[in-house]
């Protein structure tokens, strides 16, 4: 049975070293490549999210356009129908001071 050197030893080490090693690298490259799987979904999950409020900001947008412009016309309408009545209003106590003003001095003449 040969006897085993120093050298011999030294090699049986570096090897294991080596095996060890290699070990370590293979499974930091799989965290690595599960930490970027996790990353890559979570990216894909906040870029669906913000998709889905784009949509709801163009949706809600719409709609207040669409209601501006009923308002706009339901307005006019109402301050049509208002200045009918307040100014009717107005113009009928107007006239009827006008009136009481031309009595008044029609009665101070005579």
């Amino acid at each position: 049975m040969p006897v085993t050197s120093t050298q011999d030893f030294l090699f049986i080490v570096l090897s294991l070293c080596v095996l060890w090693f290699t070990v370590f690298l293979c499974w930091l490259l799989y965290q690595a490549g599960r930490v970027l799987r996790n990353a890559n979904r979570i990216i894909e999950g906040l870029t669906n999210k913000l998709e889905l409020i784009s949509e709801a900001v163009e949706f809600i947008k719409k709609k207040v356009d669409g209601l501006s412009s009923n308002m706009g016309i339901v307005s006019s309408l109402a301050s049509g129908v208002m200045e009918r009545f307040v100014v009717g209003k107005i113009a009928k106590k107007f006239e009827e001071r006008v009136e009481e003003n031309k009595k008044k001095k029609v009665g101070k003449r005579r």
